[in-house]
């Protein structure tokens, strides 16, 4: 069984996860644990309330197949937090996939992640944190994969999802990748 671990903070975007989170559950045998900075319930921009299962400061080893990190408003409240910082500084230096959209590009920055990586975000954050992002390469191509790391666009919520099945080996082959990136995408449903 795969582990994944999902990070929610106050005004995340949760509609840019909803085809990856769908993808992991049909697809794959997958256990998902949501984190949030202090375990409590957070509410996401769509005003979704999730319940954290675990708050990111009690894990002291991450043992994940991959960390998902979705984009949203209360990125830049966030930044300066230093146990996001460091479980991201502990999932790479372990070898564990990171995936993010839009803003969430940011915490990776912030982490060292990224340093001369390319990537992809949403322009405005890059342009708001041209000093975080400095030491990377800004594409602003829909999806960046580069080693263990998926940065996405705002809106690449499909190829998020297929990028992700494919980091964590979810299709049986490419026909049903491409299946569910037209499912994605609301042709031929």
């Amino acid at each position: 069984m795969k582990k994944v671990m999902v990070i929610v903070y106050p005004e995340y975007a949760d509609f840019q996860i909803a085809h990856t989170l769908f993808l992991l559950k049909k697809f794959g045998d997958v256990k998902m644990t949501t984190a949030s900075l202090d375990g409590k319930e957070v509410e996401s921009i769509g005003s979704l309330k999730t319940k954290a299962d675990i708050s990111l400061s009690e894990i002291k080893k991450v043992e994940y197949d991959l960390i998902l990190i979705p984009g949203g408003d209360g990125v830049p409240q966030l930044l300066e937090e230093t146990v996001m910082t460091e479980t991201l500084k502990r999932a790479y230096t372990s070898n564990i996939p990171i995936a993010t959209i839009c803003g969430g590009a940011a915490f990776l920055a912030q982490a060292g992640v990224l340093k001369e990586k390319r990537f992809t975000c949403k322009l405005e954050t890059y342009e708001t944190n041209r000093k975080l992002f400095k030491e990377s390469i800004y594409t602003g191509t829909p999806l960046e994969k580069d080693q263990l790391v998926i940065t996405a666009k705002p809106t690449a919520f499909a190829e998020l999802a297929i990028a992700v099945g494919e980091m964590l080996h979810l299709f049986r082959n490419k026909k049903q990748s491409n299946t569910f990136y037209s499912f994605c995408k609301g042709e031929n449903s």
